[in-house]
């Protein structure tokens, strides 16, 4: 039987892990591959290079999430690259061949936020697929009237009031939600949706943004029920100074 997309995509971390890199691009497009890594060269000899100076002790990325929406394979993954680190990444697939990837990390915390809850814990699978493209568009809604118009006096129609959240430090619950939002409010702003994809309740946003002035990627992954935001994963993600990227190709 042929492998899927997301059988596809996984052996990339499969290669990555045990160090291999002919492994790693076995189901990458060596004529069409852009990589948005800025700490990588953009094709697919960067990725060859970018493993093969990683250390040599194996180190296996476990996957926790994985869904497709059309042509886009989403990732949500842990493990020790450089660090323990969580990680989101988008491949782009033609043809069963990846043509694109993105990658977005934050380092992984030493322990559970004030709720008890991990970067990467609870549900995993995507349920309700059916649903896909009405929680898409409320996702999308929300994002758009609430983070990007800034109207926060529309937060409760959206989110949940026992909203479940795995960010570093914060408490679960709407009320909770609302008094960390207030507290960032002025040292960031939200300004263009690049990606909106899903599959059932679980849908992943990509952002463009600053923080403290300084250009941002915001990176959300959402559990809809009952028309609301249940759970949320994510975070923001500095974009490094251009003269340090080793591709052209932007972050986002």
């Amino acid at each position: 039987m042929a492998a899927s997309d997301i059988e596809r995509v996984l052996t990339v971390f499969e290669g990555i892990g045990s160090r291999h890199p002919e492994l790693a691009v076995k189901f990458i497009d060596s004529a069409k591959y852009k990589q948005h890594n800025p700490q990588a060269a953009g094709d697919i000899d960067g990725v060859r290079t970018w493993i093969n100076h990683l250390p040599r002790m194996k180190s296996p990325l476990q996957t926790i999430r994985a869904f497709q929406d059309g042509p886009y394979i989403l990732t949500h993954s842990k493990g020790d690259l450089l660090g323990e680190k969580v990680f989101f990444e988008i491949f782009k697939m033609e043809e069963g061949l990846i043509v694109e990837q993105w990658i977005f990390s934050e380092k992984a915390a030493p322990a559970a936020n004030k709720s008890g809850h991990t970067q990467t814990d609870g549900p995993t699978e995507p349920k309700n697929l059916a649903d896909t493209e009405k929680n898409k568009s409320i996702v999308r809604d929300y994002y758009q009237t609430v983070h990007i118009a800034g109207d926060h006096s529309k937060i409760p129609q959206y989110v949940s009031a026992d909203t479940i959240r795995h960010e570093l430090g914060v408490s679960d619950g709407l009320a909770a939600f609302l008094r960390d939002l207030e507290a960032i409010q002025g040292h960031r702003t939200i300004d263009e949706i690049k990606f909106v994809l899903g599959q059932g309740d679980l849908v992943f946003v990509a952002a463009k943004g600053t923080h403290e002035g300084a250009p941002c990627v915001y990176i959300d992954l959402y559990r809809v029920a009952d028309g609301k935001m249940a759970e949320h994963w994510g975070f923001p993600q500095s974009i490094p100074p251009q003269k340090e990227w080793k591709n052209k190709n932007g972050i986002l």
